[in-house]
């Protein structure tokens, strides 16, 4: 890894944030990170101005750290994602190119890959893929920008509620996730579909839809007991208000 590509640095730590390698609320300490990857500390300091700037990394004083998840924040956090993707699936429904689609494409098989695997990261990864080639095939980058912010918190939370037992699910909890999962393959199907036809206003109704049916997952899985959030404590969460 270059010393003097900061931006290499940001997404690797990047990475670690949205599989909780680095958990919520971790300290991050610049000369310890900067031993662990072999590089000097200047692009460390890069990549933690950059994840400040994306929401993934807070600053307190001096110190900064991996950002908390806010469960104040969850319904605004859900607000922007579903304003921000409608935008962005009108907008790859009308400006996509024939690369964007071989890139939806690929990336939503890779999805249906992953579902056979029941890799939980894998899965998480694969469809934030999936939904990042269709915001690459807006042709705006603010909107763009506005979206994957929304997307990323969503995968934060997404994987914290996972982590939990993952794997271990059995009888009713295993035939709701293997439902939920072929829902979604069928909605990612629909989704390139409407992209490919140029149908806008279609692609705005599934958009409307998926996000309804992630919403609601996330919902089901914090309020059960036995597998929700209220298990996991190590998340470093701030706050804890839900209703």
């Amino acid at each position: 890894m270059s010393e003097r590509d900061g931006s290499k640095v940001a997404r690797t730590l990047r990475d670690s944030i949205l599989r909780l390698d680095l958990r919520p609320g971790e300290l991050l300490d610049e000369a310890e990170l900067a031993d662990r990857l072999e590089v000097s500390r200047t692009p460390v300091r890069e990549a933690i101005i950059q994840l400040i700037a994306d929401g993934l990394v807070v600053r307190e004083g001096r110190k900064a750290k991996v950002a908390p998840l806010d469960f104040d924040d969850v319904p605004k956090l859900y607000d922007a994602l579903l304003i921000s993707s409608r935008l962005v699936h009108r907008l790859a429904a009308e400006n996509r190119t024939e690369k964007d689609l071989k890139e939806i494409e690929r990336h939503m098989r890779a999805f249906d890959s992953a579902v056979a695997s029941c890799d939980g990261v894998l899965l998480s990864e694969a469809n934030a893929d999936f939904h990042t080639a269709i915001s690459n095939a807006t042709g705006n980058r603010y909107i763009s920008n506005f979206y994957e912010q929304a997307l990323v918190g969503t995968i934060r939370l997404a994987r914290a509620c996972f982590s939990y037992g993952q794997g271990t699910e059995v009888g009713e909890k295993a035939q709701e996730l293997h439902a939920h999962l072929a829902t979604t393959t069928g909605e990612h199907a629909e989704i390139f579909a409407a992209i490919k036809a140029r149908d806008v206003e279609a692609a705005d109704a599934l958009a409307v839809s998926h996000y309804k049916l992630t919403k609601a997952r996330i919902m089901k899985v914090i309020f059960d007991p036995d597998l929700g959030l209220v298990n996991l404590g190590d998340i470093s969460l701030d706050r804890w208000k839900v209703a």
